[in-house]
């Protein structure tokens, strides 16, 4: 998915952003600055699922481009 990478940095820079505010107001900048990284990258990776199954519903699809099909016959 294109989108995938975008979405997972925009919500990387949002949590660095919102860390180091949160960080800055409390005196705590190392914390709050990982605490932000993490939970951008998890909301971000989130949202991308989000949107990647929806796009898969769009496209008349079962399953989003990301989970793989299993068709071997063994």
């Amino acid at each position: 998915m294109e989108f995938k990478g975008k979405t997972i940095g925009i919500g990387l820079v949002a949590g660095i952003t919102i860390g180091a505010v949160v960080g800055s107001v409390t005196g705590n900048v190392g914390i709050w600055v990982a605490m932000g990284v993490v939970f951008g990258i998890v909301f971000g990776a989130g949202i991308a699922t989000v949107l990647a199954s929806q796009a898969a519903k769009d496209n008349g699809d079962s399953r989003p481009d990301s989970l793989p099909s299993d068709t071997s016959e063994e």
